[in-house]
């Protein structure tokens, strides 16, 4: 029993780090278009989605590592 508990929290360790470099993929994918293409009147609909989405994605990553703590 204690096996399948020890095999449960690596599965969710992986899957928030899984998630955390996702969202830091997100923030480098923004940040890099922003650079090579001027994309004037999208560039801040760019911005806040890339946000959004790595932060979302940053939560989750935190809330599944705080529960590996448990």
């Amino acid at each position: 029993m204690a096996k399948e508990i020890v095999k449960r929290v690596s599965i969710w360790e992986k899957v928030a780090d899984f998630l955390m470099d996702i969202a830091k993929y997100v923030l480098t994918a923004v940040i890099i278009t922003s650079a090579f293409e001027e994309l004037a009147q999208n560039s801040l609909m760019m911005y806040i989605s890339g946000l959004l989405v790595a932060t979302f994605l940053l939560a989750i990553s935190i809330v599944l590592l705080k529960r590996r703590v448990k």
